[in-house]
């Protein structure tokens, strides 16, 4: 398998046209990912969530990841 490294306009541009991800996040050195719908537009990622494990722990550990 062959792997290219992508510019930050292609990545951009590729995350504008996604809206399926992982959303990963840490709370006491636990992980917890969860799926995830979600937008991006002008640089910024938009997901939608109900109040609930997630958001505790991103706003206790604000370092989380997305995968697509």
């Amino acid at each position: 398998m062959e792997m290219n490294e992508m510019t930050a306009e292609e990545c951009r541009a590729f995350l504008e046209r996604a809206s399926l991800g992982r959303l990963g996040c840490s709370f006491e050195n636990q992980p917890y990912v969860v799926p995830i719908y979600f937008a991006c537009n002008s640089g910024y990622m938009y997901v939608f969530s109900t109040f609930g494990q997630k958001v505790k722990w991103m706003r206790a550990n604000p370092k989380v990841c997305v995968q697509t």
